[in-house]
Protein backbone atom coordinates (compact mmCIF):
# COMPACT_ATOMS: atom_id res chain seq x y z
CA UNK A 1 0.00 0.00 0.00
CA UNK A 2 1.13 3.26 -0.98
CA UNK A 3 1.85 6.25 1.96
CA UNK A 4 -0.79 8.66 1.03
CA UNK A 5 -2.81 6.02 -1.18
CA UNK A 6 -5.67 8.55 -1.05
CA UNK A 7 -5.84 9.50 2.79
CA UNK A 8 -9.39 10.04 2.36
CA UNK A 9 -9.54 6.17 3.59
CA UNK A 10 -7.19 6.68 6.44
CA UNK A 11 -8.17 5.90 9.82
CA UNK A 12 -6.95 6.83 13.64
CA UNK A 13 -7.63 5.47 16.82
CA UNK A 14 -7.84 6.90 19.75
CA UNK A 15 -4.11 7.03 20.79
CA UNK A 16 -3.19 8.42 17.24
CA UNK A 17 -2.29 4.85 15.99
CA UNK A 18 -2.62 5.20 11.82
CA UNK A 19 -5.62 2.34 11.04
CA UNK A 20 -5.40 2.12 7.35
CA UNK A 21 -6.26 -2.06 6.72
CA UNK A 22 -8.23 -4.31 8.98
CA UNK A 23 -7.62 -7.85 9.46
CA UNK A 24 -11.04 -8.49 7.73
CA UNK A 25 -13.41 -11.92 8.67
CA UNK A 26 -11.37 -13.98 6.29
CA UNK A 27 -7.77 -13.16 7.81
CA UNK A 28 -6.82 -11.07 4.94
CA UNK A 29 -5.91 -7.51 5.48
CA UNK A 30 -7.73 -4.76 3.51
CA UNK A 31 -8.54 -1.24 3.74
CA UNK A 32 -10.74 -0.03 6.69
CA UNK A 33 -13.68 1.50 6.14
CA UNK A 34 -16.88 3.80 7.82
CA UNK A 35 -18.18 0.46 9.14
CA UNK A 36 -14.92 -0.22 11.08
CA UNK A 37 -14.23 2.73 12.39
CA UNK A 38 -17.98 3.32 13.90
CA UNK A 39 -17.37 -0.26 15.20
CA UNK A 40 -14.19 0.80 16.57
CA UNK A 41 -14.21 4.15 17.40
CA UNK A 42 -11.42 5.50 14.63
CA UNK A 43 -11.60 8.99 13.41
CA UNK A 44 -11.19 10.10 9.89
CA UNK A 45 -7.83 11.73 8.84
CA UNK A 46 -7.23 15.21 8.14
CA UNK A 47 -7.12 15.66 3.90
CA UNK A 48 -9.89 13.02 4.10
CA UNK A 49 -12.20 15.38 6.00
CA UNK A 50 -10.80 18.39 3.44
CA UNK A 51 -12.00 16.37 0.46
CA UNK A 52 -15.11 17.17 1.23
CA UNK A 53 -14.33 20.77 -0.21
CA UNK A 54 -13.72 21.36 -3.73
CA UNK A 55 -9.55 21.65 -4.40
CA UNK A 56 -9.85 23.50 -7.84
CA UNK A 57 -6.20 23.04 -8.03
CA UNK A 58 -6.64 19.45 -8.28
CA UNK A 59 -9.24 19.33 -10.77
CA UNK A 60 -7.31 21.69 -13.16
CA UNK A 61 -4.76 19.37 -13.29
CA UNK A 62 -7.17 16.82 -13.60
CA UNK A 63 -8.98 17.98 -16.65
CA UNK A 64 -5.21 18.78 -18.42
CA UNK A 65 -4.03 15.33 -17.97
CA UNK A 66 -7.64 14.02 -19.54
CA UNK A 67 -7.03 16.81 -22.14
CA UNK A 68 -3.06 15.86 -23.05
CA UNK A 69 -4.19 11.93 -23.38
CA UNK A 70 -7.13 13.05 -25.56
CA UNK A 71 -4.02 14.56 -27.86
CA UNK A 72 -1.70 12.21 -27.30
CA UNK A 73 -4.25 8.91 -27.94
CA UNK A 74 -5.29 7.90 -31.16
CA UNK A 75 -8.75 6.60 -32.18
CA UNK A 76 -8.59 3.83 -34.10
CA UNK A 77 -11.08 3.31 -37.14
CA UNK A 78 -13.90 1.57 -36.11
CA UNK A 79 -13.35 2.60 -32.21
CA UNK A 80 -16.74 3.76 -30.22
CA UNK A 81 -16.74 7.42 -28.85
CA UNK A 82 -17.26 5.44 -25.35
CA UNK A 83 -14.45 3.12 -25.69
CA UNK A 84 -12.07 6.20 -26.55
CA UNK A 85 -13.03 8.06 -23.93
CA UNK A 86 -12.57 5.22 -21.61
CA UNK A 87 -9.05 4.96 -23.03
CA UNK A 88 -8.65 8.55 -22.47
CA UNK A 89 -9.13 8.59 -18.67
CA UNK A 90 -7.26 5.21 -17.70
CA UNK A 91 -4.34 6.64 -19.48
CA UNK A 92 -5.32 10.24 -17.52
CA UNK A 93 -5.41 7.92 -14.30
CA UNK A 94 -2.67 5.95 -14.89
CA UNK A 95 -0.19 9.48 -15.46
CA UNK A 96 -1.70 10.34 -12.05
CA UNK A 97 -1.15 7.22 -10.11
CA UNK A 98 2.14 7.56 -11.12
CA UNK A 99 2.79 11.12 -9.86
CA UNK A 100 1.14 10.13 -7.01
CA UNK A 101 3.53 7.09 -6.31
CA UNK A 102 6.39 9.45 -7.24
CA UNK A 103 5.30 11.18 -4.48
CA UNK A 104 5.31 9.18 -1.77
CA UNK A 105 8.86 8.18 -3.19
CA UNK A 106 10.04 11.89 -2.21
CA UNK A 107 8.11 11.66 0.78
CA UNK A 108 9.97 8.65 2.00
CA UNK A 109 13.34 10.24 1.29
CA UNK A 110 13.08 13.14 2.81
CA UNK A 111 11.52 11.23 6.20
CA UNK A 112 14.25 9.24 6.11
CA UNK A 113 16.73 11.95 6.55
CA UNK A 114 14.64 13.80 9.24
CA UNK A 115 14.02 10.42 11.42
CA UNK A 116 17.92 9.81 10.73
CA UNK A 117 18.20 7.28 8.99
CA UNK A 118 20.77 8.59 6.40
CA UNK A 119 21.60 11.90 4.41
CA UNK A 120 19.18 11.83 0.84
CA UNK A 121 19.49 14.42 -1.80
CA UNK A 122 15.97 15.03 -0.82
CA UNK A 123 16.18 15.40 2.03
CA UNK A 124 19.42 17.49 2.65
CA UNK A 125 17.60 20.13 -0.59
CA UNK A 126 14.47 20.10 2.02
CA UNK A 127 16.79 21.18 5.16
CA UNK A 128 19.06 23.70 3.29
CA UNK A 129 15.42 25.45 2.79
CA UNK A 130 14.46 24.98 6.16
CA UNK A 131 17.50 26.10 7.63
CA UNK A 132 18.05 29.42 6.10
CA UNK A 133 14.14 30.11 7.22
CA UNK A 134 14.68 28.42 11.11
CA UNK A 135 18.68 27.84 12.17
CA UNK A 136 18.71 25.67 14.68
CA UNK A 137 15.30 24.13 14.89
CA UNK A 138 14.47 20.36 16.19
CA UNK A 139 12.49 18.60 13.79
CA UNK A 140 9.95 15.81 14.53
CA UNK A 141 8.84 13.44 11.54
CA UNK A 142 5.72 11.73 10.86
CA UNK A 143 4.19 12.43 14.30
CA UNK A 144 0.49 11.23 14.29
CA UNK A 145 -2.08 11.98 16.50
CA UNK A 146 -5.83 11.64 17.48
CA UNK A 147 -7.79 15.02 17.94
CA UNK A 148 -10.81 15.34 20.79
CA UNK A 149 -12.99 16.63 18.02
CA UNK A 150 -12.79 12.82 16.04
CA UNK A 151 -10.30 13.52 13.34
CA UNK A 152 -6.41 12.30 13.11
CA UNK A 153 -3.67 12.68 10.73
CA UNK A 154 0.51 12.43 10.42
CA UNK A 155 1.80 15.42 10.21
CA UNK A 156 5.35 15.53 7.50
CA UNK A 157 7.34 17.95 10.23
CA UNK A 158 6.91 19.81 13.09
CA UNK A 159 9.03 21.86 16.07
CA UNK A 160 7.97 21.58 19.62
CA UNK A 161 8.74 25.60 19.07
CA UNK A 162 5.13 25.54 17.01
CA UNK A 163 6.18 25.25 13.45
CA UNK A 164 4.16 23.01 10.85
CA UNK A 165 5.54 21.33 7.73
CA UNK A 166 3.78 20.10 4.82
CA UNK A 167 5.61 18.69 1.96
CA UNK A 168 3.63 18.64 -1.68
CA UNK A 169 5.32 17.30 -4.92
CA UNK A 170 4.56 19.66 -7.88
CA UNK A 171 5.74 19.50 -11.57
CA UNK A 172 7.96 21.95 -13.39
CA UNK A 173 9.23 24.36 -10.50
CA UNK A 174 11.90 25.98 -12.19
CA UNK A 175 10.86 29.58 -12.34
CA UNK A 176 7.43 29.63 -10.38
CA UNK A 177 6.97 31.44 -6.81
CA UNK A 178 6.02 29.62 -3.80
CA UNK A 179 3.06 32.18 -3.42
CA UNK A 180 1.41 31.17 -6.47
CA UNK A 181 1.21 27.24 -5.79
CA UNK A 182 -0.55 27.84 -2.21
CA UNK A 183 -4.35 27.02 -2.19
CA UNK A 184 -6.78 27.46 1.09
CA UNK A 185 -6.99 23.72 1.98
CA UNK A 186 -2.89 23.66 2.13
CA UNK A 187 -3.37 26.22 4.88
CA UNK A 188 -6.58 24.14 6.59
CA UNK A 189 -4.27 21.01 6.98
CA UNK A 190 -1.67 23.22 8.62
CA UNK A 191 -3.73 24.46 10.70
CA UNK A 192 -5.64 21.23 11.58
CA UNK A 193 -2.39 19.67 12.49
CA UNK A 194 -1.59 22.42 15.07
CA UNK A 195 -5.21 22.25 16.56
CA UNK A 196 -4.29 18.46 16.72
CA UNK A 197 -1.27 19.08 19.11
CA UNK A 198 -3.42 22.08 20.91
CA UNK A 199 -1.00 24.75 19.83
CA UNK A 200 -2.79 27.95 18.83
CA UNK A 201 -0.27 30.44 17.11
CA UNK A 202 1.31 28.28 14.92
CA UNK A 203 3.74 29.05 12.33
CA UNK A 204 2.66 27.24 9.01
CA UNK A 205 5.04 26.07 6.13
CA UNK A 206 4.07 24.70 2.91
CA UNK A 207 7.32 23.23 0.98
CA UNK A 208 6.94 22.21 -2.89
CA UNK A 209 9.51 19.86 -4.32
CA UNK A 210 9.85 19.33 -7.52
CA UNK A 211 9.32 15.91 -8.84
CA UNK A 212 11.82 15.68 -12.05
CA UNK A 213 14.87 17.81 -9.85
CA UNK A 214 14.02 16.89 -6.24
CA UNK A 215 17.01 19.09 -5.48
CA UNK A 216 14.76 22.12 -6.58
CA UNK A 217 12.48 23.38 -3.78
CA UNK A 218 10.30 26.26 -2.78
CA UNK A 219 8.95 27.34 0.62
CA UNK A 220 6.18 29.51 1.24
CA UNK A 221 5.40 30.84 5.34
CA UNK A 222 1.38 31.23 5.70
CA UNK A 223 0.66 34.53 7.08
CA UNK A 224 -0.14 34.07 10.77
CA UNK A 225 -3.54 35.87 10.55
CA UNK A 226 -4.88 33.44 8.08
CA UNK A 227 -4.83 30.38 10.80
CA UNK A 228 -8.22 31.51 12.57
CA UNK A 229 -9.77 31.67 9.31
CA UNK A 230 -8.16 27.89 7.87
CA UNK A 231 -9.04 26.45 11.16
CA UNK A 232 -12.76 27.81 10.81
CA UNK A 233 -12.67 26.52 7.57
CA UNK A 234 -11.44 22.97 8.79
CA UNK A 235 -13.94 23.08 11.96
CA UNK A 236 -16.91 23.68 9.31
CA UNK A 237 -15.77 20.55 6.91
CA UNK A 238 -15.56 18.44 10.16
CA UNK A 239 -18.45 19.33 11.25
CA UNK A 240 -20.24 18.32 7.63
CA UNK A 241 -18.30 15.16 7.21
CA UNK A 242 -19.93 14.57 10.32
CA UNK A 243 -23.54 14.97 9.44
CA UNK A 244 -22.59 13.55 5.60
CA UNK A 245 -21.92 10.54 7.62
CA UNK A 246 -23.52 10.41 10.27
CA UNK A 247 -20.94 9.59 12.73
CA UNK A 248 -19.66 11.69 15.39
CA UNK A 249 -17.29 9.34 17.84
CA UNK A 250 -16.35 12.68 20.08
CA UNK A 251 -17.81 11.36 23.12
CA UNK A 252 -16.67 8.07 23.18
CA UNK A 253 -13.50 9.71 22.06
CA UNK A 254 -13.17 11.47 25.54
CA UNK A 255 -14.00 8.59 27.23
CA UNK A 256 -11.28 6.34 25.77
CA UNK A 257 -8.60 8.98 26.34
CA UNK A 258 -10.13 9.48 29.90
CA UNK A 259 -9.45 5.74 30.32
CA UNK A 260 -6.03 5.49 28.98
Amino acid sequence: MTEKLSESGHWYDHTGESKYTIVGKNGKERPTTLRDARKHCYVPSVTGIIGMASAPGLVNWQINEAIQAALTLEKTEDESDSSFLYRVKTEAKAKGMKAAELGTIIHAKIEQGFQGKGETKEYLAVKKVLDKIFPNETWISEGSFCHESAYGGKIDLYSESGIFVDFKTKDNLEGKKASGLVFPNYGMQLSSYAQGLDIENPIRVSIFIDRSNTELVLSHVWEQNSHKKHLAMFNNLLQYWKLLKDFDPSEELIKLKKEK
